[in-house]
């Protein structure tokens, strides 16, 4: 089905029904085009009248195509399947975060697996936090917060909350690096999951939050000031010991 966006721009540029915002803030024409399978496992791609594929931009009937110019039904995070999605999740229309619960156990059992019960993922109608988990010496065990991210209706929009390393999509090909760097690796995955659940660039979003975190900051995202990542805008709160990340729609 067909679907139509009007985006207003710094309240006076109002752009028309065949055009996106895509990464970096900038407008992409989007034309009418059709999906044709590409190699195996359901990837498709989105074939425009030109004869040229789109590559990181949204599709009319609202998808995005990465910047291979590839798009699947689901990604899959930590063992679980993350439906693709091609509209933006209002925290309005989220409700409860019951419906998460089937992809947050998938996940929950990957980390138990391959962790070994130091992270875990907790689920409430309200947010969804990766604890890490650790056990004294008289064998009581303790849980301390490493990401979250809730919902907040002050915006339509969600709050992320970051405490931990993260090493974004980089594989440890030893373990020289030590444990806390393959804890690392889960927790982005974690991330991952968190903003895939919630925009069609989640990805993009995923890694803007990182780089940002980690000083690197390519996405230029600013303290207080909303930035265009995706179909998200993105702004940093700052916070003793963490950093609060603020997301919502752009369209």
């Amino acid at each position: 089905m067909k679907k139509f966006f009007t985006f207003v721009l710094a309240a006076v540029l109002v752009l028309s029904m065949n055009t996106a915002v895509y990464a970096g803030g900038g407008i992409k024409p989007i034309v009418k085009g059709v999906w044709v399978p590409v190699g195996e496992g359901n990837v498709l791609a989105y074939l425009k009248p030109d004869g040229t594929y789109l590559q990181d931009g949204f599709t009319e009937d609202g998808y995005y195509v990465n910047r291979y110019g590839f798009w699947t039904p689901a990604v899959n995070i930590l063992g679980a399947a993350v439906p693709m999605r091609n509209s933006w999740l209002y925290q309005s229309a989220a409700g409860e975060f019951e419906g998460f619960t089937p992809v947050l156990k998938s996940a929950h059992k990957k980390l138990n697996q391959d962790l070994h019960g130091y992270r875990v993922i907790s689920a409430y109608s309200s947010h969804i936090v990766l604890n890490a988990v650790s056990t004294d010496n008289n064998g009581k065990r303790t849980k301390e917060k490493r990401l979250a991210i809730y919902q907040n209706p002050d915006f339509n929009g969600y709050t992320i909350e970051v405490r931990t390393p993260l090493s974004g999509d980089e594989k440890e090909l030893s373990d020289d690096a030590g444990e806390w760097r393959s804890m690392a690796l889960y927790d982005y995955q974690v991330l991952r999951l968190f903003t895939n659940l919630i925009s069609r660039s989640g990805d993009l979003v995923a890694k803007s939050i990182y780089e940002s975190w980690e000083d690197a900051n390519t996405f230029g995202l600013k303290m207080n000031k909303w930035v265009q990542v995706g179909d998200t805008f993105v702004r940093y709160i700052p916070s003793q010991g963490a950093g609060l990340y603020e997301i919502k729609a752009a369209f």
